[in-house]
């Protein structure tokens, strides 16, 4: 079985789909007073700068004028972001408010303005979405438990995968691996039959549930007499949004941890992720320590996708064969279906 050949045409709507949600662009930490940074989401160039104030902007990385990566510029004592070539100065809506080599008293013209995206700066992160409406087809995904009295979370270094963000979504949202490239970590060798309790799909099919019981190694705890590792039950909550955004709370021993995902494609083939990881403060684990565990986590998890074939996911159901543990999966793929993905056909030999 072979994947037919995407078309311009399938790029265009995957990114068609994609744009009208809210995705990351940057972590807050990585864009701070006065300072920018390039971004590229769904094929764009973009610049994600804070100005004086504060206030955090998101515009086309191309300055008008001859094309200048805006990026490249600085940010103004007085707030603004100036092309680094002729000093072209753009506010935060993205109009041009200072061509220095014009007289001071000659009228900008109108067109002298950059493409502006909305900005919500939530999670420790900036998000924009494309499509050009005045409102995104949903709201911004919500990081369980992210400003609740007693956690502390991590937002952690963003990392970029060759694959398209869907099958990095899967993957996330995949309970039947974990003892087979996870064993290292969390996984359980010894127990490979992983079953979802239950799923359930919201009915406007932005999102999906379940809850997935699981006897989990602990590398951290003390094994029984005889035992050659300490194992742990967890209650495992899975959450995903639509299109790229998911979350897994555990449970174990009474305490509880979640891991945050929003991932966010570079092209149609290549994904940023970005990820947060939350705990109880009284556990006083350290962003170092979750930096570690959760990189030894997804650096098998990112071999596997990358190497996956077809690469686009099949949002045709019949192209994979499905089991009883794919019931996640199954839901996010007829998800993106519903909201325009597109479904690229299968051609078998």
């Amino acid at each position: 079985m072979r994947i037919t050949p995407a078309s311009p045409e399938t790029h265009d709507e995957f990114y068609d789909a994609a744009g009208r949600f809210w995705l990351p662009v940057a972590r807050s930490v990585d864009v701070p007073i006065g300072g920018r940074r390039a971004s590229r989401l769904l094929a764009e160039d973009l610049v994600v700068w804070r100005d004086q104030d504060g206030q955090v902007a998101v515009l086309d990385n191309l300055c008008l004028h001859r094309g200048t990566k805006l990026s490249d510029g600085t940010v103004t004592a007085g707030g603004n972001l100036a092309c680094p070539y002729h000093g072209w100065e753009y506010a935060t809506d993205g109009v041009c408010v200072r061509i220095p080599q014009l007289a001071p008293d000659t009228k900008i013209p109108s067109k002298a303005r950059v493409v502006s995206h909305p900005v919500r700066e939530e999670y420790g992160l900036i998000w924009t979405y494309l499509s050009g409406q005045e409102e995104a087809a949903a709201d911004l995904p919500v990081c369980p438990d992210f400003a609740a009295p007693g956690w502390m979370f991590h937002v952690g270094t963003p990392s970029d995968w060759h694959c398209q963000t869907t099958r990095m979504l899967e993957n996330f949202l995949d309970v039947a691996h974990f003892g087979y490239i996870h064993a290292d970590t969390f996984g359980n060798p010894d127990v490979l039959s992983v079953v979802p309790r239950s799923v359930e799909v919201s009915p406007d099919l932005l999102h999906v549930d379940a809850k997935v019981p699981y006897l989990a190694r602990d590398p951290w705890g003390e094994p029984e007499e005889g035992d050659e590792f300490a194992v742990v039950d967890v209650e495992y909550d899975y959450h995903y949004d639509v299109p790229f955004s998911a979350w897994i709370r555990g449970v174990t021993k009474g305490d509880e941890y979640v891991l945050y995902i929003a991932a966010a494609p570079r092209t149609v083939d290549e994904t940023t992720v970005f990820w947060a990881f939350g705990v109880p403060e009284r556990l006083a684990v350290s962003a170092e320590e979750i930096e570690l565990r959760e990189n030894a986590v997804f650096q098998p998890d990112r071999f596997i996708v990358e190497g996956q074939r077809p690469e686009w996911l099949p949002l045709d159901l019949s192209a994979e064969l499905h089991l009883r543990f794919d019931s996640i999966g199954l839901g996010v793929r007829r998800e993106l279906k519903h909201h325009g993905f597109p479904v690229v056909s299968m051609l078998r030999p």
